[in-house]
């Protein structure tokens, strides 16, 4: 049992380590697509373009969020009828 929750964890943690990697990545790309050029304020287009593309990641990131935790729990589900 105790290898299974350590297994659980570390693939936890590494889906973790992943999802801030990409969010890194989205950062620098929203960035780069939206603002042209760093200046003392951020202009109203450059704003609605980063607010638009980080509601997109947010939106993919539940999806696949909530495909993974139904896939998790398909798979305990499966895994507890054999016990």
């Amino acid at each position: 049992m105790t290898t299974a929750f350590n297994d659980d964890f570390v693939r936890q943690v590494e889906q973790m380590s992943r999802f801030q990697e990409q969010t890194h990545k989205l950062t620098s790309k929203c960035w780069d697509i939206c603002v042209d050029k760093p200046e003392t304020r951020l202009g109203s287009r450059s704003e609605t373009c980063l607010k638009n593309c980080v509601e997109r990641f947010i939106d993919i990131n539940n999806f696949i969020t909530n495909r993974f935790e139904k896939s998790l729990s398909e798979k305990r589900s499966v895994e507890s009828s054999f016990d």
